[in-house]
């Protein structure tokens, strides 16, 4: 087990992250180019009008006066109203937070089967050609950046293939495949490349052989004696390939027609929503923070090497 200290020590890290994620959220949407009271209201509002907008909003005020009514929102998890649609932040991000989650969900999934269970798989069955040939074409496929790669995709399968359907619909199956592919390409390539290499140094090692010498097959010294002693490089990259997925809907949810967060973010920046940008910055920080937290655990608990060294300081 991990020491108290080890824990105490992530708790504080992770609480000195929040503050500096208010503290960023806060200044780059406070420092975005235009008034939002002239954009929301439109160009033939009076000044009048303009001013009595901009002191019922909050926006007339200091920076460090917005802020600290910022920070005392979101701590008692109010995020404010929504500038343009005069609804609660929160109602709004929650709205369209199940297309996102969905979205990452799938990518999540096509990053297990072809990251891990594939070259997993195949080199069980010692089909190394084919392994080489998969992760070959995933990274092939990673060096287009994901705005890129949607736009080649939707034009490949929808319009000249037909494949897919032009316009999305979040009730059809077959339209989360092409956008979950996209979103986890780029994690997959890496994550199948560190696997397959961990997975091939183990099955090399000195244990290997001896657990050969003493007639254990293939594939049970592969499971019980490689697989444990292979994850630790792999998961490491699978909790940067979810930080991934939550900042790269972005890119995917607007090149495909998705009306999660990432078009949700698009759409505020466009219409200087700042209390539902800055809601959804402090929500995606948030959510990257804590998943980085919950795998920097996982790894210390799965690497007995990283585990033993907290053991003896704690």
């Amino acid at each position: 087990m991990l020491p108290a200290r080890y824990f105490a020590t992530r708790a504080a890290m992770f609480g000195l992250g929040v503050v500096l994620i208010l503290i960023t959220a806060f200044l780059v949407v406070y420092w975005l180019p235009g008034d939002p009271a002239r954009m929301i209201l439109g160009p033939r509002a009076d000044a009048q009008t303009v001013e009595h907008f901009r002191a019922s909003a909050g926006l007339d005020s200091p920076i460090w006066r917005q802020f600290g009514r910022f920070a005392a929102r979101t701590a008692r998890l109010d995020l404010g109203d929504s500038l343009i649609q005069r609804r609660p932040v929160v109602d709004v991000i929650r709205e369209r937070s199940g297309y996102t989650i969905t979205l990452i969900l799938a990518a999540i999934g096509v990053l297990v089967l072809f990251g891990l269970a594939l070259p997993l798989g195949l080199l069980a069955l010692r089909i190394r050609w084919a392994d080489a040939v998969i992760r070959g074409f995933w990274t092939m496929l990673a060096a287009a950046p994901p705005y890129v790669l949607s736009l080649v995709t939707l034009t490949l399968f929808a319009a000249i293939l037909g494949w897919l359907p032009a316009i999305f619909d979040p009730d059809r199956l077959v339209c989360w495949i092409a956008p979950a592919m996209v979103l986890a390409v780029y994690p997959t390539s890496v994550v199948s490349r560190l696997f397959y290499n961990a997975l091939k140094r183990s099955m090399n090692s000195d244990y290997a052989f001896r657990a050969r010498a003493q007639g254990f097959s293939e594939p049970t010294i592969l499971i019980h004696e490689a697989l444990v002693n292979s994850v630790t490089a792999p998961v490491s990259a699978f909790a940067n390939g979810l930080a991934y997925f939550v900042t790269g809907t972005f890119f995917v949810e607007v090149a495909f027609g998705i009306g999660g967060l990432g078009t949700l973010t698009y759409e505020s920046i466009r219409g200087k929503d700042v209390t539902v940008l800055s809601g959804i910055c402090v929500i995606f920080a948030l959510a990257v923070s804590a998943i980085s937290a919950v795998l920097d655990v996982v790894q210390h608990l799965l690497d007995p090497i990283l585990r033993r060294s907290h053991e003896s300081t704690g």
